[in-house]
């Protein structure tokens, strides 16, 4: 894998990114079953902290994808595993 020096706000944007995701998850884990939703059993509160969750995982994506430092890079498949790999996954 070729050798990359990821600036620290970049590393930090893709931690930001596991974080929401993983809140993502918990949200969705505290559900109701699918069955139970389909019954109507998903509140107002359930559903609106779900809409949250999702848009900041979708912000934390954006920062993530968007940083000025992918421009530069030919690989950007292999930058990425790189960037995953020096981030802590």
């Amino acid at each position: 894998m070729a050798d990359y020096e990821f600036p620290p706000d970049l590393l930090e944007a893709q931690r930001a990114y596991w974080a929401t995701d993983t809140r993502v998850q918990e949200v969705i884990d505290a559900l109701p079953s699918s069955q139970e939703i389909l019954n109507g059993a998903m509140t107002d509160e359930q559903r609106a902290e779900l809409a949250e969750v999702r848009e900041a995982r979708l912000r934390a994506l954006e920062t993530l994808n968007r940083h000025p430092w992918w421009r530069d890079v030919d690989d950007r498949y292999t930058a990425q595993k790189a960037l995953r790999q020096a981030a802590g996954e």
